[in-house]
């Protein structure tokens, strides 16, 4: 071998014969490890339980709205089961009943609370479109315009948003913008070809533009024709006195032909 080489010292690899650092930390760290465990399990324990409560107190809040059937019914499910989904749902139904019964701003203050309190709630796009109309019913054409505006623009309102468009047609056609109008139903028509309100759309496309008919004034009322003399005198007669046309002039003031004319005095001799 040659003189240059020498043997080296430094070994290859060296094996621990102690613990390593998995079984390090799990040795200082045992007791906190077994407390989060624990608390994982209880954790899912809860979860589980959680679940249990919430759904039976869905399937309860759910069981009052079938049965409820008067404004102070649906009022019970709101306030005895908040935020639950029938809680929601009888929100909805509870402005529509209060539209129906003449208290309309609670109706619109009643779909205003569901919309914000619910805004996962799958009736959250009907019931915009419910606001909104009832807006428009009490005059309020320029908000309800507004969440008609949102409908079209959300795509999870899909479903509702021809209405929205012939309903924002309506409101331009009320304002005396025909252009805006007409191309709200266009729109409502193009996009949406297969909704029922594309029909609708149609309609009210059709009579955007004609003109009313002109007024004309009414034909002045003919005159009355002269009343008959002899009908005269016969409306005038008492009841038993019959009047017949005679030549011979009415004596004393009693026409002649009178049934009566035999009870008269006769007239002195000269």
């Amino acid at each position: 071998m040659s003189a240059d080489l020498k043997e080296s010292t430094i070994p290859l690899a060296e094996i621990s014969q102690g613990p390593n650092a998995f079984e390090v930390f799990l040795d200082r760290n045992q007791k906190g490890i077994v407390v989060f465990a624990i608390l994982l399990a209880l954790g899912a324990v809860a979860a589980v339980v959680y679940r249990g409560v919430e759904s039976s107190r869905q399937e309860t809040a759910g069981a009052e709205l079938t049965k409820a059937e008067d404004l102070a019914a649906l009022q019970a499910v709101v306030t005895g089961n908040p935020n639950t989904t029938a809680a929601g749902s009888a929100m909805v139904l509870l402005a529509n009943s209060q539209w129906t019964s003449g208290k309309k701003d609670e109706a619109v203050s009643s779909l205003q609370k569901f919309i914000s309190a619910y805004p996962e709630h799958p009736a959250v796009p009907s019931a915009k479109a419910n606001l909104a109309s009832k807006l428009m019913a009490q005059g309020k054409s320029g908000d309800a315009a507004k969440i008609f505006d949102d409908l079209v623009a959300d795509p999870a309102a899909r479903y509702i948003a021809p209405f929205a468009l012939i309903s924002l047609g309506d409101i331009s056609k009320a304002a005396g913008d025909t252009e805006k109008a007409e191309a709200s139903y266009n729109k409502a028509k193009t996009s949406f070809p297969d909704s029922s309100f594309a029909e609708t759309a149609n309609r009210r496309l059709a009579i955007l533009k004609t003109k009313p008919p002109a007024e004309i004034e009414a034909p002045p009322t003919p005159p009355t024709p002269p009343q008959d003399p002899l009908s005269a005198i016969k409306a005038a007669m008492p009841p038993g006195i019959t009047v017949t046309p005679s030549s011979t002039p009415p004596l004393d003031g009693i026409p002649a032909g009178s049934e009566k004319t035999e009870d008269l005095p006769a007239p002195p001799k000269p």
